[in-house]
């Protein structure tokens, strides 16, 4: 990219790019570490890039089903944060989850 005429080259690099034979369960492997984070008491933030209609709300959504194995980022996050939640909560912790979206 640059003005008409010149030929500019830009070089980028990305802590991870999912290709289209990964899945959804391989996705959230690669992201559970940054929801442990946010347990532990860091700001995180997860950020889908790309072309429109190249799959970004399936990728952090999933479908509306919330049973299946397709389910998205999201759903999976959450998951993760209700049983840790309730591993703490056995271990004597007590706490309260708000979230908005």
């Amino acid at each position: 990219l640059g003005r008409k005429g010149e030929n500019q080259r830009n070089e980028f690099t990305f802590d991870h790019v999912f290709g289209p034979n990964h899945n959804q369960e391989d996705t959230f492997a690669e992201v559970t570490g940054l929801v442990q984070s946010a347990l532990d008491g860091y700001n995180v933030c997860i950020f889908a890039y790309g072309q429109t209609g190249s799959g970004k709300t399936h990728t952090m959504q999933g479908p509306i089903d919330p049973t299946s194995e397709h389910r998205g980022i999201i759903p999976r996050a959450m998951e993760q944060v209700f049983q840790t939640g309730e591993e703490m909560r056995d271990q004597g912790w007590n706490f309260e989850f708000t979230a908005s979206f």
